[in-house]
């Protein structure tokens, strides 16, 4: 990960630039015109955005997010900063469509697979003993194939099962909640769709995104060689405790969520990865009840409940050919192996790579800036 340059070196860049830069300091700020768009509400882009784009502050280089760029308080992906406006013009999922979203590396893949095997269970039932195998399309494709994500419009190619999306429709994001399209909000005035949101302990967060920057292989002209993470682990803890990391920072990221939740807990539930972990069953039923598709009793007699988590589970999904040879691919821009979404599926290895005092300090950073919020990772001290 290349070094941040330093504030003064930004804004002496940032003077240089030009009208670009009042563009992208007013994208900062929130103050942009509006556009209209097919959703029936409004934009926050202004018409140059590319320009803006370009000329926003950047961030470290890591081989998941090679290109950051800081707007609106996140560093986010400048693939995902171009591709923002066609994401609000074109997004249309309705009340009863559901999103699922995640800061990367929460658990993100596990929650796809069990939302996808919930949502889906009348037309691809899952199988009740896996060794007989079957055509599920968990056990042919990766849950992120499944599930596509809006952030670099793979959402627009085929539904999941044909030509026609089937109900509800799934989309996944990693966007923060303040950059949703306002039709998913419910800003443009419309019910908004339902949100699923799934969060983590940043201390194990930061320790998977490490890991699996590793795998990433980036693609297209000019793609920058994948060797990012050459400061070792402890530049990447820095970056970190800066909130200057892909999506970051992890805590505002999860409290806007959490503060849409608590507004709307109709419209946006959320979710801690230990929690998921901890009670699995009743994880899943809390899930399906959210998105409207509740077990029946006839189901849960029938063992619908068990044989979905076994299916999503991390050991099943692990050992699938297609998660072994496989690949995520986001075309033009980089490829992941699939074996790289299912490394440990644990709570508390950050103990293997933290000292004491490293997670004393990014807890010390976490709950400084969560301070008055409400939200707190701490599952012993949460106050939902």
């Amino acid at each position: 990960m290349a070094t941040l340059p330093t504030e003064q070196q930004q804004q002496a860049g940032e003077q240089s630039k030009g009208e670009a830069a009042a563009a992208a300091m007013a994208a900062s700020e929130g103050d942009e015109p509006t556009l209209p768009n097919n959703n029936g509400g409004g934009v926050v882009f202004p018409a140059n955005f590319a320009d803006v784009v370009a000329s926003l502050p950047r961030g470290p280089h890591c081989s998941l997010f090679p290109s950051l760029r800081h707007y609106r308080g996140f560093w986010l992906p400048e693939i995902t900063l171009q591709c923002l406006p066609q994401v609000h013009a074109r997004f249309d999922l309705g009340p009863t469509d559901v999103l699922i979203a995640s800061f990367p590396k929460c658990g993100t893949t596990w929650l796809k697979s069990l939302c996808f095997a919930a949502a889906r269970r009348s037309s691809h039932p899952p199988p009740l003993e896996l060794a007989a195998g079957g055509d599920h399309p968990l056990l042919l494709r990766n849950s992120h194939d499944c599930v596509r994500s809006i952030d670099t419009l793979r959402f627009l190619q085929a539904g999941d099962d044909g030509n026609a999306p089937p109900q509800p429709r799934l989309l996944g994001t990693h966007l923060p909640y303040s950059l949703l399209p306002a039709r998913a909000t419910g800003a443009d005035g419309s019910a908004g769709c339902r949100i699923v949101y799934i969060t983590r302990d940043p201390k194990d967060t930061l320790v998977s995104l490490f890991h699996f920057n590793s795998g990433v292989v980036m693609s297209g002209a000019g793609a920058p060689a994948p060797a990012p993470e050459a400061g070792g682990f402890e530049e990447a803890f820095e970056l970190y405790c800066q909130g200057r990391y892909g999506l970051g920072p992890q805590w505002e990221h999860a409290r806007e969520y959490w503060s849409a939740s608590a507004r709307w807990p109709g419209r946006v539930l959320c979710l801690r990865y230990e929690e998921v972990l901890e009670d699995p069953s009743g994880s899943l039923r809390r899930i399906t009840a959210f998105m409207g598709c509740p077990f029946t009793a006839a189901e849960e007699d029938a063992g619908v409940v068990g044989a979905i988590l076994e299916l999503c589970g991390m050991e099943t999904q692990r050992g699938l050919e297609v998660n072994r040879s496989g690949a995520y691919v986001v075309k033009g821009l980089l490829s992941i192996g699939n074996k790289h979404f299912f490394r440990k599926g644990v709570a508390g290895d950050w103990r293997n790579h933290m000292t004491p005092e490293m997670a004393a300090r990014l807890d010390g950073v976490v709950e400084e800036a969560l301070k008055g919020s409400g939200f707190t990772f701490d599952l012993d001290g949460r106050k939902e």
